[in-house]
């Protein structure tokens, strides 16, 4: 894996994603299983350039889960033991070049960090170990670029009360 020495959501950060044939944030979207956009949207954009603008709402929602994650980050770093680092990393698989920004790497790179915002019904599917593929894509992405042993996935509002997690393992067959 190739690290790369950019800030997420910096402005190279988002010439690096756009210079890449695919994000594990929009992998759902590769395999035609995002809740958020349709695969022909994808692929005009990677052949545009022309990126649809955040609406305010939207960007909102961004900002409060990047605060619950950093406000998370540390009760995760005791439940595995070792310190996470937000990462982004890139490999070429199949002559695809395949990119992932991590919630967290540890030092090893054997074990991720994937956060999203608290919601019960994602809750509910973290706690019967059952996501649905617009997560586990993201996911499987992650491990492919960064050959981890697993992504711990969570989700929380940013306090340890309202936090549920799981180990997320390479399911096989998913990555061909």
């Amino acid at each position: 894996m190739i690290i790369h020495n950019v800030t997420q959501g910096s402005e190279q950060w988002h010439l690096l994603r756009a210079s890449v044939d695919g994000t594990a944030s929009e992998a759902p979207a590769m395999m035609g299983e995002s809740k958020y956009q349709k695969r022909d949207d994808l692929l005009k954009t990677k052949a545009t350039g022309i990126v649809k603008e955040v609406s305010s709402f939207t960007q909102g929602l961004f900002d409060s889960g990047h605060e619950s994650e950093a406000a998370i980050r540390p009760f995760i770093e005791s439940q595995i033991g070792e310190e996470l680092y937000p990462v982004t990393g890139s490999d070429e698989i199949e002559e695809l070049h395949l990119l992932a920004s991590f919630d967290g790497l540890t030092m090893m790179e054997d074990k991720g960090f994937e956060h999203k915002l608290w919601n019960e019904k994602l809750a509910a599917s973290v706690r019967a170990r059952d996501l649905e593929p617009h997560y586990y894509w993201q996911l499987e992405q992650q491990l492919l670029i960064s050959k981890a042993e697993f992504i711990l996935f969570a989700t929380s509002d940013g306090t340890a009360e309202k936090c549920v997690w799981m180990e997320y393992y390479p399911v096989p067959g998913r990555a061909e």
